[in-house]
């Protein structure tokens, strides 16, 4: 499991981070009842197959990927 804060995965040469960091555009607009400071929230890339036994304490999954494990979390 890799971490990946907004910045890093934008500015990251993969393209499917950049992806799933283009979808939180959604929880950072100003004024909206689903605005999440951008300290909480990181992308999350699964694709070694390796998934934390607290995932579900530490995140909580917003959007994700369609087609690979690359998900945009909220910190808890």
């Amino acid at each position: 499991m890799k971490v990946l804060s907004l910045k890093e995965a934008e500015a990251s040469a993969d393209i499917d981070i950049k992806l799933v960091a283009v979808r939180s555009s959604r929880y950072r607009v100003f004024g909206s009842s689903e605005r999440i400071p951008e300290g909480e929230l990181a992308v999350i890339d699964l694709r070694d197959g390796v998934t934390p036994e607290n995932f579900d304490q530490q995140f909580r999954v917003l959007d994700g990927h369609p087609m690979k494990p690359i998900s945009l979390v909220r910190k808890l």
